[in-house]
């Protein structure tokens, strides 16, 4: 997608920043802040050089500081990514299984042309208890992870389909995407760099950055999407975030 063609996208993506700000409201903006001041503390000290964002880096809420960001990442960088890729053949097992279950996803904008459906484990730190029973094994991958819990699912995307130009909520966070079926014609844009869905491989990046998915295939393209933590965050920084996440719903 060429600069002329993403800028009504952002334009699109700065509203929802302002909107979802707002509701939030200042007050819990304000603390929300000065703990990310107070928490990074330790990491700031250790790299005192100005933080520049990049432009297509734009999370709902205020950055969360000296965190180092890039818009995909080798998933061999992460040892919980062959968790993931090992899982993948029981994970199919279950999902099949769940197929009919799905629903409209939590994030489904009216702008995508095809129904983005999903079938959540987690959201919004919320567990979908009688969705993990039903899929044991995909759970007890699941359990392994660093997983944030902000937004775990099973993720289904129609032939033809695709999720337009969007961000995440915060760039505390990385998302993995384990192919399950049906991933050829399907691709994963992240800022100015692109990467192809494959069957049992995993791909991981920052949702803080404008991403989209396009499906050129004749089939529904299946992926377990999984949010995990970044790496660089201390216990008191995350543990921080998880209380967060309970009392500001998106």
């Amino acid at each position: 997608m060429s600069p002329q063609e993403l800028a009504p996208w952002l334009e699109r993506i700065e509203g929802a920043q302002r909107h979802v700000q707002s509701e939030t409201g200042a007050i819990k903006l304000g603390l929300y802040r000065a703990a990310a001041s107070l928490l990074s503390a330790p990491r700031r000290l250790k790299n005192d050089a100005p933080q520049i964002w990049p432009a297509l880096q734009k999370p709902w809420f205020p950055f969360w500081p000296a965190l180092s960001s890039k818009p995909l990442h080798d998933p061999a960088d992460f040892a919980w990514t062959k968790i993931l890729k090992q899982a993948h053949r029981d994970i199919v097992e279950e999902l099949v299984q769940v197929t009919d279950r799905f629903g409209r996803a939590a994030y489904d904008s009216k702008v995508h042309n095809k129904p983005w459906n999903t079938y959540y484990f987690n959201l919004r730190s919320h567990a979908f208890s009688e969705h993990l029973n039903q899929c044991p094994r995909t759970a007890e991958a699941l359990a392994q992870l660093p997983t944030n819990r902000f937004h775990v699912c099973y993720s289904a995307i129609q032939p033809g389909g695709h999720l337009a130009p969007h961000t995440g909520p915060t760039n505390t966070s990385l998302t993995a995407h384990l192919g399950l079926a049906n991933c050829d014609g399907a691709r994963l844009f992240v800022a100015d760099t692109a990467a192809e869905y494959r069957d049992g491989e995993v791909l991981v990046f920052d949702d803080s950055y404008v991403h989209w998915v396009e499906h050129t295939g004749s089939e529904i393209r299946y992926t377990l999407m999984v949010t995990v933590w970044h790496p660089e965050l201390n216990p008191a920084e995350r543990f921080f975030l998880e209380q967060a996440a309970k009392l500001i719903r998106t």
